[in-house]
């Protein structure tokens, strides 16, 4: 894919519509345009032609492109991106610019990585490792879209702070979430409390469980405990069971016992 850099102009520039960042910060935009004005644009837009709507989309560079205009410029450096990208590259991209500026609110950087993983049909561990985010960050920031829409924009507002929101997320009781997220807003409970006000609502062992351990005891046979020193996804639990599963076969092959087998799986 070949680049090259021209000075668009702003009018003929438009922010991507699939864009996952939907909520631009004045102050922030204000701050950037003081910058803007005493040094000019230092970092490119990247941009793609819109044949469609006959004008540049800007893949990644909106907030520059809003305070290059609160600062009065007429063009702006872009770099165009040439050929057809496709989706999921592009909103990998996003993610990725908007997460190492901390410019996705919580909610909207969840929905994101759950449109790139269906995108991409891979599992949290996979798009950690190619977008060079923390698995446990990627699986954390997902618990939030089980909350309920009115707590989501809470958590989209700032009124409840994203970790006190992951430990709402673990409460199976969603008129239980609201309540807590309430004293949450109202300055009453911090993140501690609200994990200790979760324990004591439900009792811990129907605290729905964190990502990082998972216990079963099944009615009949031994009890099966998976754990890691990061929040797990299903498929990265799944992965593990299928690993120790066929070591087990293969030990069982070679006519070993339990605790031969105990023995393999700590070398």
């Amino acid at each position: 894919m070949t680049q090259q850099i021209l000075d668009i102009e702003l009018d003929k520039l438009i922010p991507d519509p699939a864009q996952p960042r939907k909520t631009f910060i004045r102050e922030e935009i204000e701050r950037l345009a003081a910058s803007i004005k005493a040094r000019g644009v230092l970092m490119p837009l990247r941009v793609l032609w819109d044949a469609e709507r006959q004008c540049w989309r800007i893949i990644t560079g909106e907030s520059r492109w809003r305070a290059a205009r609160m600062a009065g410029l007429n063009t702006v450096p872009c770099i165009v991106v040439d050929g057809k990208p496709d989706e999921e590259d592009i909103l990998a991209d996003q993610i990725v610019e908007n997460s190492v500026r901390k410019g996705l609110q919580p909610i909207e950087e969840a929905r994101s990585f759950a449109k790139l993983k269906a995108l991409k049909k891979c599992s949290s561990k996979a798009l950690a490792e190619e977008l060079g985010i923390s698995n446990a960050s990627i699986t954390r920031v997902e618990s939030l879209l089980s909350l309920p829409e009115d707590i989501q924009a809470m958590v989209n507002e700032g009124r409840v702070p994203e970790s006190a929101a992951y430990e709402l997320s673990r409460l199976p009781d969603v008129e239980g979430q609201r309540e807590l997220a309430l004293a949450i807003a109202a300055k009453r409970l911090n993140r501690d409390q609200v994990a200790d006000a979760v324990r004591c609502k439900v009792g811990k062992k129907n605290v729905r469980p964190k990502a990082s351990r998972v216990f079963w005891k099944p009615e009949n046979g031994p009890s099966i405990t998976v754990s890691a020193n990061e929040a797990m996804s299903l498929d990265e639990l799944i992965d593990s069971l299928s690993q120790m599963q066929r070591q087990a076969k293969r030990a069982l092959d070679k006519g070993m016992d339990v605790i031969g087998f105990a023995r393999t799986l700590r070398v």
